[in-house]
């Protein structure tokens, strides 16, 4: 028997390629979605990281019998009364200073659809 050399087929139809295309395009969809996500994490993990970072001096001023300053625009920014060291700036900017009171200070963040506050307690010594 011969072989037919005209059925031999070589590279791809159009609608095998216009599947696999569509095919990556989901998968690519579902993958920024989720980076999306993630992103977003990592932006409250770095404004809870910087409102911890407050915590010894806030702790410090507490136990020297001082409060703490209320919201980080008064007294210069100054986290505790006669004190040098100022409230430290939140990032990213989507976050900011909210409330506080003599022991707590919170911060909120606000991305597209979801926001999200962080409160912090100097007795508690954490962040929630």
């Amino acid at each position: 028997m011969k072989k037919n050399i005209k059925n031999i087929r070589r590279g791809f139809t159009l609608v095998e390629m216009l599947t696999v295309i569509a095919i990556i395009g989901i998968l690519a969809g579902i993958l920024f979605v989720g980076l999306g996500k993630q992103r977003e994490r990592a932006r409250i993990a770095s404004a809870t990281t910087t409102a911890k970072s407050v915590m010894p001096y806030a702790q410090e001023c507490l136990f020297r019998g001082g409060d703490l300053n209320t919201a980080p625009t008064t007294v210069d920014g100054a986290i505790c009364p006669n004190s040098k060291t100022n409230w430290p700036t939140i990032s990213p900017t989507e976050c900011v200073y909210i409330d506080g009171t003599a022991t707590t200070w919170k911060v909120k963040c606000t991305f597209s659809a979801t926001s999200t506050t962080i409160t912090c307690d100097a007795e508690i010594g954490d962040c929630i």
